[in-house]
């Protein structure tokens, strides 16, 4: 995957970076993939960046994005959506968080019904 910082500007009032970028890749990355480029290409966490807009460019193996960089968790809950934010979060697998939970309760013994 190959990133081009098209735009980078600083805003002070919302404290926060919006970044436009270039990606050229094979295949459609995921959003997660993209988030974890940028925020390795920018030295950031990825969990302080916001993708705001992914979109393909119709005939190229090229996506264009807009991206938010905030400077503090506090500051991104305040301004970004929730649903953006539920969206760049990494998908949990079913059969990983309902393991856990439901091994205990399959160990009880369960006494007969009269």
């Amino acid at each position: 995957m190959e990133i081009q910082i098209i735009k980078d500007k600083t805003n002070p009032l919302l404290k926060r970076r919006e970044i436009s970028v270039s990606v050229k890749n094979k295949t459609t990355a995921s959003r997660i993939e993209l988030k974890n480029k940028l925020a390795a290409l920018l030295n950031s966490k990825p969990e302080l960046i916001v993708i705001e807009h992914l979109g393909t460019i119709y005939g190229k193996q090229e996506m264009m994005a807009k991206a938010c960089l905030y400077q503090t968790e506090e500051r991104l809950k305040q301004l970004s959506h929730q649903h953006l934010i539920a969206r760049d979060a990494p998908k949990v697998v079913e059969g990983q968080a309902e393991a856990a939970p439901t091994a205990p309760a399959a160990a009880e013994p369960k006494s007969p019904a009269k």
